[in-house]
């Protein structure tokens, strides 16, 4: 059964990764978050139906069109497949270097299975609920002194089983602002 996002859901904790602090949330995002974050996150509530998950069938990137360069669809793995991009927009293929789409998320990543990512992606699947993180991007090689905010929102076919995984990554290099 899926679990409404609720505000005392919300769970904030610290982290380190390579060497700095980082924050992570659960189930909501913190009131301090990007605005592109907060824009996303909230879109995704306006087509949460009521008592399910929203799936794809009610998400329109053309309602957040000048999201679409930070954004992923990452396809949930079944018993026999892995995370898969199924889109990755023009920003996040700078980021990643290179186009991932149709390849597993693992392909992407450093130390993917260990990374925070992986971690959210696999707890989304489970409990249906966002995950919020901000803090070094030690995930993808030569971006260690990059920071980075990012956003995992569960979408779900049939309302309760997540089957996709609705992402917004914003890099952050130096004094830079997020793109």
């Amino acid at each position: 059964m899926m679990m409404a996002v609720r505000k005392q859901d919300f769970q904030t904790e610290p982290f380190t990764q390579a060497g700095r602090m980082g924050e992570t949330a659960t189930g909501d995002v913190p009131d301090n978050c990007h605005p592109k974050i907060r824009r996303i996150y909230d879109y995704w509530l306006s087509i949460h139906p009521a008592a399910d998950l929203p799936g794809r069938q009610h998400f329109d990137p053309l309602d957040v069109p000048l999201l679409l360069p930070n954004l992923c669809l990452i396809d949930a793995p079944t018993p026999s497949t892995d995370f898969t991009f199924r889109l990755m927009g023009t920003r996040l293929e700078n980021f990643y270097g290179g186009d991932f789409t149709g390849k597993p998320f693992v392909s992407a990543y450093v130390k993917a299975r260990q990374s925070r990512s992986f971690i959210d992606l696999c707890a989304t699947q489970h409990d249906g609920l966002p995950r919020w993180r901000r803090g070094p991007a030690a995930f993808v090689q030569n971006r260690e002194h990059v920071t980075i905010e990012r956003v995992f929102l569960p979408l779900a076919g049939d309302g309760v089983t997540v089957d996709l995984i609705l992402g917004l990554l914003l890099a952050k290099m130096g004094d830079t602002d997020f793109v």
